[in-house]
This record gives structure tokens, sequence and C-alpha cells, in this order.
């Protein structure tokens, strides 16, 4: 029991470390710097080439991340009376 307080520790220190990189690390673009298309002055499909070629890898780690919790929801909704 007492190794796992140490493990949880540095599990939350790397967490954060991570989060804090990304958020500091990160260049992030403004409105104005996106792909102009006349045609669509909504830009999604400038949005969407950004997303599926710049910005791959981190659309993958979110939608993983989204997976996750949502099983945790429902592993959580389902409680311990329904097994």
């Amino acid at each position: 029991m007492r190794i796992n307080r140490p493990l949880a520790l540095l599990v939350s220190l790397l967490f954060v470390a991570v989060i804090v990189t990304g958020a500091f690390g990160t260049s992030w673009h403004t409105v104005s710097e996106l792909p102009e298309n006349p045609a669509d002055p909504s830009n999604i499909q400038g949005i969407g080439m950004l997303i599926f070629t710049q910005y791959v890898v981190p659309f993958e780690v979110l939608s993983i991340v989204l997976l996750a919790s949502l099983i945790g929801a429902i592993y959580m909704a389902k409680g311990e009376g329904n097994r």
C-alpha cells in the first residue's frame, strides 16, 4: 500500500509536466493565420486540412482521452449493484 502513494505522486507530476509543457510550448494559431477560402467564410475546409495534416497526433490523442473518459463514465454509471 505504501508503494502506491509515491507512484501516484510521480504519475501526477508527470501528467502536470506534460500539460504545462503542452500549454506553454505550443505556438497557438489565431484565426487570421488559418488558410483563407473566400468561397467558404466559415473556413471549415481550412480547419479540416489543419486537423488532418499538421495536428493529426493531438487530434488522435484527444480522441483516445475522450474515449477513455466515456468508458469510465459508463463504468461509474453502472454502479456496484448491477453486477
